[in-house]
């Protein structure tokens, strides 16, 4: 192919589609709301606000009993930009469509489509409070039930409204494949896919997962901990619990997804409104200190609401109600202060949203271009200007984006 074919829209979707194919994590956020927002003139650091349905309690009998209406809206913020820069000679240029993927754009696609799952990975991990698993302990390994693990982490999703005939996305690193793989082989498995696990080393359709192996899952690192934390004062709700019973005057207490729970109290269907029994759990969203007298305010997700139309736990913890980490309560809580542990991810599409703008093309450049994938919502930027001082041809991709929890009880971590 000469080189008279290299143009900006061939470079853009040639990069466009390594991209697309590398992402796993990304590829499985909703985009439902790239119509209505993703257009151009978007620029970094724009919200947009996310319309959540409404969400009735119902009654009984024949009397009208009117609900009131309350609007609830996700931020998304465009707060991302991820791109590759390179530069080559005017030798280069005469290069085919070929050579040119072969060198540099497979490399550039497959570098922000790394950046991009990592960012969202690490987003939907911070925002995602349901849990199962060990610290320490990788499901399939050390003689631990993978197949219970697992399961449970799709029990949580269930439980929280989301229907059980559609398939979930699981993110796993490697080691945590050797476990599935591990611990599946000796029990019985359909033919085919097992036929299809042994070839390929991947797992295909398993519990009614979408699995995707991915090392861009993040490690959290667990903070310092200390004490016996407990509930500082009755009836609290919403994003900010105050505690107290923690060792005196800790930094970094509790770090940025960690996690949280209360024993005493438990999920609720979003539907039937009854307990789950499984305990109510938040997310960390800033690191926490202790003061002089082991008292701590923590900034949580989601918001605890005991009562209404958006309940989601059992009730609003007593004061003195003992506080959990990773499951793990009080006496147990020094053996994980510190601790560094890989996490995976499974969850329903809906949990969390993507949303990509397209980037301005400037005028006066040698090569400007902007592509969509319409399968996974991002556009991609492609610029190219000529160095006339050094005699290289200077070339950027990049991507403008941001990505938010939508509804996060929809997804669970697994703790290794």
């Amino acid at each position: 192919m000469s080189n008279q074919l290299l143009t900006n829209q061939v470079l853009s979707f040639e990069t466009l589609m390594v991209l697309k194919n590398n992402l796993k994590i990304l590829r499985n956020f909703s985009r439902d709301y790239d119509t209505e927002f993703g257009k151009k003139g978007g620029k970094i650091g724009d919200t947009f606000f996310v319309r959540k349905p409404q969400r009735f309690i119902g009654r009984d009998g024949q009397a009208y009993s009117p609900e009131g209406l309350s609007d609830t809206q996700v931020p998304i913020t465009i707060n991302q930009q991820s791109g590759v820069d390179f530069e080559f000679s005017t030798s280069e240029l005469n290069l085919s469509i070929d050579d040119m993927s072969n060198r540099y754009l497979k490399k550039a696609g497959m570098a922000i489509a790394n950046k991009l799952d990592l960012r969202c990975g690490q987003m939907a991990v911070q925002n995602t409070s349901n849990l199962v698993g060990t610290v320490g302990t990788t499901p399939g390994l050390s003689g631990s039930d993978a197949f219970q693990i697992y399961s449970d982490a799709g029990r949580l999703l269930t439980e929280g409204g989301f229907p059980k005939n559609e398939t979930y996305a699981a993110a796993i690193t490697a080691k945590a494949e050797v476990g599935w793989n591990t611990y599946t082989k000796a029990f019985f498995n359909p033919s085919g896919k097992l036929s299809d696990q042994w070839k390929s080393g991947q797992i295909s359709n398993a519990l009614g997962y979408e699995w995707w192996v991915d090392e861009n899952l993040p490690t959290q690192t667990i903070g310092a901990l200390g004490g016996t934390p407990v509930v500082d004062g009755a009836g609290q709700t919403g994003t900010t619990i105050n505690t107290r019973g923690w060792s005196n005057s800790i930094t970094g207490l509790l770090n940025v997804g960690d996690v949280i729970s209360y024993p005493s109290i438990f999920n609720v269907n979003p539907q039937s409104r009854l307990s789950t029994g499984t305990a109510f759990a938040q997310v960390v969203q800033a690191t926490a200190a202790s003061d002089g007298a082991g008292k701590a305010a923590l900034s949580l997700f989601p918001a605890m609401v005991p009562s209404g139309q958006y309940q989601n736990c059992t009730a609003s913890p007593a004061d003195g109600a003992l506080i959990s980490v990773y499951g793990v309560a009080a006496a147990g809580q020094g053996a994980i202060s510190g601790v560094s542990t890989r996490q995976q991810l499974i969850w329903h599409p809906e949990a969390f949203c993507f949303m990509s703008f397209p980037g301005d093309v400037p005028n006066g450049v040698d090569m400007g271009y902007e592509a969509r994938d319409k399968d996974t919502g991002v556009s991609l930027r492609f610029v190219r200007v000529f160095d006339v001082v050094r005699d290289q041809w200077v070339s950027r991709f990049d991507v403008y984006y941001g990505a938010a929890p939508l509804y996060a009880e929809g997804a669970t971590r697994i703790t290794t």
